[in-house]
């Protein structure tokens, strides 16, 4: 969910950037003139190949896009920006002279978030784009599943640089058996993420035992297949991964019970588990058998005997041969799917106007339920979220500004009803941070489509994860490759947090400080487990190969959204004062102050626990050689004197 922090650098954003797409120059001109007094940066498209293209180029926070234009209309480029998983987000503002209410429906139905009339009026359309950006401003400052998926590859593709490639062909063979069965979108989703992560849990694998080459048996087969339960453990805290998880621990369970880790048979194994193992199985038996007739045959042969279905394995077999994985995981996910229907509140005194919302709603497969003030408004959202909230009180413009201004509410999609003329309402509404205006009496086909637009946008929100959840579940990936940095990162982190209070940093600050250091080993994923153990002298290259971990953390953490800010402290966290830190040799103030204070944290706690290497050093030695070291010109002299005040203040 959005925090105090998201919003403040949500306001602290430019207005964005707005394409307008219209093939008469003066409309351009007007609607440039008019966006650019605002703050906004325009670019132009003259017609609809135009336009693909520029957005292609360069994704704007928008597009403003007439419907009537040569080579390629609006509805078409809307239809086809909202089918694209890269594309499906930004916002569309229809502009047309006609007022033909089907015109309208359609652009909706094909996923355009609002319409407007021309001639334009300048407030409505002001207020639109602002509210518009506003909402995609949020969800960018949030972390979706697939900014996480791409994080997770990056850290198993560090531990098994091996396999890379290996996971998206799965994902590629999976996605098209989905389809060639005629799975629902959802479950096309929910299977595509499965198979892209299948194999997370071998994080948590010795590096010994993932020789693709190497048949293990006894202990060694024991704990490799552990990876399927590790996995599931690692996406643990990520609340929309449930159906992925199942996928994830199930991958290696056979129909006949003779699978792992649960033994699981018959129903109890799902579809979408079995086509991702069928997939996973048929790859490594053409690894095994050197041909894929050998494997096709091999796969065919243990399906007859009950391994699986073998209707599912016949029409897996008949798929055309993926050779290589597609350039990005974007390509195998499905368009995103439309919402039809969800659950509505509806704040409304009663009456006729009540009736007729109820009846429209529910016949389209919405749950409706009613309020019939904003005190009973604000408590039953704050109860039991619903997907859309339709208001038509006497005060909804307070009742939509508070709750657009609340923590857990601040993307929920809000409508203002109201019988009163709809440009001056559209613009105050806009202020007040609604998302649409709905004229009463309500058209019921208009209505019905407004609704499916914004369920849509909610939709889009479903599987956004909070921030918590994805540093828990990053820790956790770090903890399964090795079970020291559980004690070190959360000591780190709590260290640095207090350092940096110390040192008079804000809350905000302090809580970054806390996260960098839980995550600041992250990289070490990638570093062999013989090295970060190893009791004597390491090489000089396997000394080389420790000192990338700061460079694969930054990796790793770089897809999350919300890690951006803690990004230069986990890859700067071994710099010296001095400038002859790594990765970078940066010096003296040119290191972040959060890399200095978590070096010094790291620093601190490595010498007073338990290594491979030697035993724990008492506080006041510890410091005694920090400081020395600080005298050589390893550590910022600062950030040293406020550790040592503040040890010392504790040791009394």
């Amino acid at each position: 969910m959005p925090n105090v922090a998201s919003g403040e650098r949500l306001r602290q954003l430019a207005p964005g950037r707005v394409l307008v797409v219209d093939d008469q120059l003066e409309n351009v001109e007007l609607l440039e003139e008019i966006l650019c007094e605002e703050g906004y940066v325009v670019s132009r498209a003259m017609d609809g190949e135009e336009a693909l293209e520029a957005v292609r180029k360069a994704p704007p926070d928008l597009v403003v896009l007439d419907i009537m234009m040569p080579r390629l209309d609006g509805f078409a480029v809307c239809e086809r920006l909202k089918k694209s998983r890269r594309t499906c987000f930004i916002p569309i503002v229809m502009l047309t002279a006609l007022s033909d209410i089907a015109d309208k429906v359609r652009g909706l139905n094909l996923g355009a978030d609002d319409f407007l009339n021309k001639p334009v009026n300048q407030g409505e359309l002001i207020g639109r784009v602002k509210s518009l950006i506003r909402i995609k401003r949020l969800r960018e400052e949030l972390d979706s599943s697939e900014n996480i998926i791409h994080s997770m590859a990056y850290a198993l593709d560090g531990k098994d640089p091996k396999s890379v490639g290996h996971c998206q062909k799965i994902a590629a063979n999976a996605v098209a058996l989905a389809r060639r069965l005629s799975l629902p979108p959802g479950e096309l989703e929910t299977i595509a993420r499965g198979a892209l992560l299948h194999d997370v849990g071998k994080i948590g694998v010795p590096d010994g035992l993932l020789a693709r080459d190497r048949v293990l048996d006894g202990d060694e087969l024991s704990e490799y297949r552990k990876h399927a339960a590790f996995g599931e453990q690692i996406l643990g805290p990520l609340i929309s991964f449930s159906g992925v998880r199942e996928i994830i621990r199930h991958h290696h369970e056979r129909l006949d019970g003779s699978g792992y880790p649960d033994g699981l048979s018959g129903s109890e194994l799902t579809l979408g588990a079995e086509i991702v193992a069928v997939a996973n199985h048929y790859e490594d038996l053409v690894l095994l058998l050197g041909q894929p007739a050998a494997a096709s045959q091999a796969l065919r042969s243990q399906a007859i005997a009950g391994a699986f279905h073998v209707q599912i394995v016949e029409e897996f077999l008949a798929l055309p041969p993926v050779e290589a994985a597609p350039e990005s995981w974007d390509e195998l996910l499905p368009p995103v799917e439309t919402a039809p229907s969800g659950k509505i509140l509806i704040a409304d005194p009663g009456g006729r106007t009540r009736t007729l919302l109820e009846d429209v709603l529910q016949n389209a497969g919405n749950r409706v339920s009613f309020v019939d003030s904003a005190e009973a408004l604000l408590e039953a959202v704050a109860v039991s979220p619903p997907d859309l909230v339709l208001i038509g009180l006497p005060d909804s413009w307070a009742a939509c500004e508070t709750l657009r201004s609340r923590e857990k509410t601040g993307f929920l999609p809000l409508v203002i009803m109201t019988d009163f003329e709809g440009a001056k309402d559209k613009a105050r509404a806009a202020k007040a941070g609604a998302d649409d205006v709905l004229m009463l009496p309500v058209n019921r086909v208009e209505l019905i489509s407004r609704v499916r637009s914004l369920l849509r946008l909610r939709l889009h929100f479903r599987d956004l994860e909070e921030h918590q959840s994805v540093v828990l579940s990053l820790a956790t990936a770090l903890e399964a490759k090795d079970p020291y940095t559980r004690g070190h990162s959360e000591r780190v982190g709590v260290l640095s947090a207090r350092l940096a209070r110390e040192m008079g940093m804000t809350e905000e600050q302090c809580e970054l400080m806390k996260v960098a250091g839980l995550l600041h080993d992250i990289g070490k994923i990638g570093v062999p487990e013989h090295l970060l153990n190893k009791k004597g002298a390491l090489t000089e290259e396997e000394f080389q190969s420790i000192l990338t971990h700061p460079r694969r953390g930054e990796l790793i953490c770089r897809p999350v959204r919300s890690l951006q800010t803690v990004l230069p402290y986990i890859r700067h966290h071994h710099e010296r004062y001095d400038g002859r830190g790594y990765p970078d040799r940066l010096k003296g103030d040119a290191i972040p102050i959060g890399a200095r204070v978590l070096a010094m944290a790291d620093a601190f706690d490595a010498l007073t626990s338990d290594r491979s290497y030697r035993k724990r050093l008492p506080s006041e030695e510890a410091l005694t050689i920090l400081a020395r070291e600080t005298e050589t010109g390893h550590w910022d002299p600062l950030v040293f004197a406020s550790l040592a005040g503040m040890v010392r203040r504790e040791l009394g």
